[in-house]
């Protein structure tokens, strides 16, 4: 019976290949450990839950048909009702979200510290009835350091984007 006869050069990898692979591998890992979003994701989860809780109280506003508000200060935020008084955060529990004390929050074209929301969700920045409309996009920033994002409500529709 004849055995079939094998070549050596088949049964393993060359050294040439080797070395090869490995670079390919260090290549693709440093490319992709350099574009690692790091902070910013943390980031981005902020804006969207800051995102979120506007739009629970702009549909508050919308479904009980009265005015209902968010007030904004450096580290926290939280919501009132038409008579004032801080509700609960559906989530958290607490009248007030308190930040991480390495995450800003700066605001344009929100005159009094706060948003408040009429019956049709329509943005104000005032408790008077009729109230003021908004002179502009409101605009609500988060930033770590050199990072940051933007949470933009329309002023003619309260639509509420992450930038």
């Amino acid at each position: 019976m004849d055995q079939p006869v094998t070549n050596r050069l088949s049964a393993g990898f060359t050294l040439t290949e080797l070395v090869i692979v490995i670079a390919l591998i260090s290549i693709l890992a440093v490319s992709v450990l350099t574009q690692w979003p790091g902070r910013s994701l943390n980031l981005d989860g902020l804006a969207h839950q800051l995102a979120g809780d506007i739009r629970y109280v702009q549909s508050l506003s919308m479904t009980r048909g009265q005015r209902f508000r968010i007030e904004f200060s450096n580290d926290r935020y939280n919501m009132k009702d038409q008579a004032g008084a801080t509700i609960a955060h559906p989530v958290v529990g607490a009248t007030d979200v308190l930040l991480d004390p390495a995450v800003g929050l700066s605001t344009t074209n929100v005159p009094n510290g706060y948003l408040v929301f009429d019956g049709k969700g329509a943005p104000f920045e005032d408790d008077n009835l009729p109230g003021d409309p908004l002179a502009g996009d409101a605009e609500i920033e988060l930033s770590i350091g050199t990072d940051a994002r933007k949470v933009v409500v329309s002023r003619e529709t309260g639509r509420v984007l992450v930038q």
